[in-house]
């Protein structure tokens, strides 16, 4: 009979004290020093993409001026090479030729957009 529900002893429920859950307590504590924490990290990452913003325009820069130095000697080794083969009337020439004139036309429209790039 000891082991049965009726010989067991009740015991009142008194004021119950609650205590709060460790994980609550820890959500709060996170989410009110996120805030403070990253904002020097923010700050951070501003300055770097605005460094970056800086080191990309001198970077595209000189990337430019080896395109047009690229360009430049294409010119005068495609227009030598015309001049050494356009008594010859072959196909050849008039493909040089034209190839001559696509390649100006590229020298001429990165000077464009250098120009614009630069307003």
């Amino acid at each position: 009979m000891k082991n049965s529900k009726s010989s067991a002893t009740r015991i009142r429920p008194g004021k119950i004290r609650r205590i709060p859950k460790p994980e609550l307590l820890l959500l709060f504590l996170i989410l009110v020093s996120i805030p403070i924490c990253s904002y020097g990290q923010f700050e951070q990452l501003l300055q770097e993409a605005q460094d970056f913003k800086n080191d990309s325009k001198s970077l595209s820069r000189e990337i430019v001026d080896i395109i047009k130095i690229i360009a430049g000697v294409a010119i005068a080794i495609t227009g030598l090479a015309y001049l050494y083969i356009r008594d010859q009337q072959t196909d050849l020439a008039n493909k040089l030729g034209k190839a001559i004139i696509g390649i100006a036309i590229f020298f001429a429209l990165i000077a464009i957009g250098e120009k614009i790039a630069n307003i």
